[in-house]
């Protein structure tokens, strides 16, 4: 006779008989479905109040095709998990692989300072060219002259407007008055950027 139909005997619930024995009813639950051994003492004690030890319990046996079933379903399970994992991991590298992207593509739209000077300087050696070209021609005209002629009294510098390919125009005043103290300032219209010198500090401001 098993534990449970000793309790079934004497009509008693698992937890009267958990009561009766000082234990719990999950103690008595464990026991009676085999996933718990009866010990010495507890068995000792149920012959002492009911006159009769049971015997341990017989594990139910399994079923072949509960087991496979359960094997399959928990091999199922790990195959939707490592697939999870490696789509997890696949979209990490793409992240990854875009970041990088984004950097160089920032990297190779940033001009570098050959790009932003060379065209400047280039500018600035024109006008420089132009204004000699012109002093010489006024020296040449000036001795061609007769002796009573004098020279015109010197004109105000022209106002030097840039106008930007994105629509606006500013003057040379402004921009230095954007920039301040400078040794070089180089105007860039495309970037709408103008970069300055100064020292060994460099940086740019916003034409408009």
């Amino acid at each position: 006779m098993n534990l449970k139909e000793l309790r079934e005997k004497h009509s008693l619930t698992q937890a009267a008989l958990a009561k009766e024995l000082g234990v719990t009813s999950k103690t008595i639950s464990l026991i009676e479905s085999g996933k718990l051994k009866l010990s010495e003492k507890l068995g000792a004690k149920i012959k002492e109040v009911y006159g009769e030890e049971p015997n341990a319990p017989v594990a139910e046996a399994v079923n072949p095709v509960k087991k496979a079933r359960g094997t399959k379903k928990k091999e199922k399970v790990a195959a939707v998990e490592k697939a999870e994992t490696a789509a997890e991991a696949v979209v990490e590298t793409e992240k990854k692989v875009e970041k990088r992207g984004r950097k160089a593509r920032a990297k190779a739209d940033k001009p570098t300072a050959e790009a932003v000077v060379a065209p400047v300087e280039a500018a600035a050696a024109t006008v420089e060219a132009a204004g000699a070209e012109k002093k010489t021609k006024k020296a040449a005209a000036k001795r061609k002259a007769p002796a009573a002629w004098k020279p015109r009294a010197a004109k105000a510098a022209p106002v030097v407007i840039l106008q930007s390919p994105f629509g606006g125009e500013i003057t040379a005043d402004e921009i230095l008055s954007k920039i301040g103290e400078a040794d070089k300032v180089y105007v860039r219209l495309d970037q709408n950027k103008a970069y300055w010198v100064k020292g060994e500090e460099t940086g740019d401001v916003d034409l408009w």
